[in-house]
């Protein structure tokens, strides 16, 4: 079995050695700004030795389309096997790591998961299950010529080193784009969360999902646990294991994403937001907000004062 970067997989799951970044080594940013980013695998992974420690990003995503080579990708607590030609997809918040078997290649694209949640939410409702989604996806081989996802991904550098006029909106066209072309083209290998004997992983699965459809209510802790037909100390130490946060840190990283998709992307007032998101204060809702990302909620959006 492959050994991972820094020790087994329990030295991976300590809860203080899953650091948040902006890329890979990088300090994660905590305002909101234009975020894509566009490289080779290689440039970054090759550059660590084909290891790519256990890590999340907060707001962004994370798309692998990889050409050539094979190796491991880990999803929160579950060890996946990939094979080039693939596309690998990381949502915001999921805990990845990659264990390259030698050299590989292809094009990762890391890019604001927010906005491209609010395109879909209007243009492809039905998308937005497999954008919050980690998963692998085996694609055909295509001659080069025939490719239909490398031109894309090739456009979308074109907007990362150029940002010409409304490249944001164009690079998320494009990345929608390419996302749709790999769910049509691929077959999506086996959900971890679904293998059996895979319990842990369905335990995380079970209490995303739970997120997703209460985050907005404010519930205690003790309902999640209670759905999940487990304690409140196991809970938490299944998402302290192999998240590397706490549950309540799970819900509001949750809470965040969903905030700056709204504050970035519509017209509604902090107070209307706020109210949305369940907060019956504005202020409350502020402090905690700025409390999360280090800014206000109309800093993060660039209202002008006054």
């Amino acid at each position: 079995m492959a050994q991972w970067p820094g020790g087994d997989q329990n030295n991976y799951n300590n809860m203080n050695k899953i650091p948040n970044y902006a890329l890979y080594g990088e300090t994660a940013q905590p305002v909101w700004h234009e975020s894509l980013h566009v490289e080779q695998i290689s440039q970054r992974s090759g550059a660590h030795n084909w290891e790519i420690a256990a890590h999340r990003h907060d707001g962004l995503l994370q798309l692998l389309y990889l050409q050539s080579g094979s190796g491991e990708v880990l999803f929160d607590s579950e060890r996946v096997q990939v094979c080039a030609p693939s596309v690998v997809y990381v949502p915001a918040q999921v805990v990845h790591g990659f264990h390259w078997s030698g050299e590989v290649e292809g094009q990762v694209i890391t890019a604001a998961q927010p906005p491209l949640e609010s395109i879909a939410q209007v243009l492809a409702p039905n998308l937005l299950a497999a954008i919050r989604k980690p998963q692998v996806i085996a694609l055909p081989r295509w001659p080069t010529e025939e490719d239909p996802l490398l031109p894309l991904c090739l456009a979308l550098r074109e907007e990362y080193h150029n940002r010409a006029r409304e490249h944001v909106a164009s690079s998320m066209a494009l990345l929608l784009t390419l996302l749709i072309q790999a769910l049509r083209h691929g077959q999506e290998a086996p959900d971890p969360a679904h293998r059996p004997g895979s319990r842990r992983s369905q335990q995380l699965t079970g209490f995303r999902e739970l997120v997703d459809r209460h985050y907005r209510e404010h519930r205690p802790l003790g309902f999640y646990a209670s759905e999940l037909g487990m304690t409140l100390a196991t809970l938490g130490r299944l998402c302290q294991e192999h998240l590397g946060m706490t549950p309540m840190n799970v819900i509001n990283a949750r809470l965040v994403l969903e905030a700056k998709r709204v504050l970035g992307h519509s017209d509604a007032s902090v107070k209307q937001i706020a109210h949305e998101l369940g907060f019956a204060d504005v202020g409350y809702f502020s402090r905690f907000f700025r409390k999360q990302c280090g800014v206000s909620p109309s800093a993060f959006r660039g209202d002008k004062p006054g």
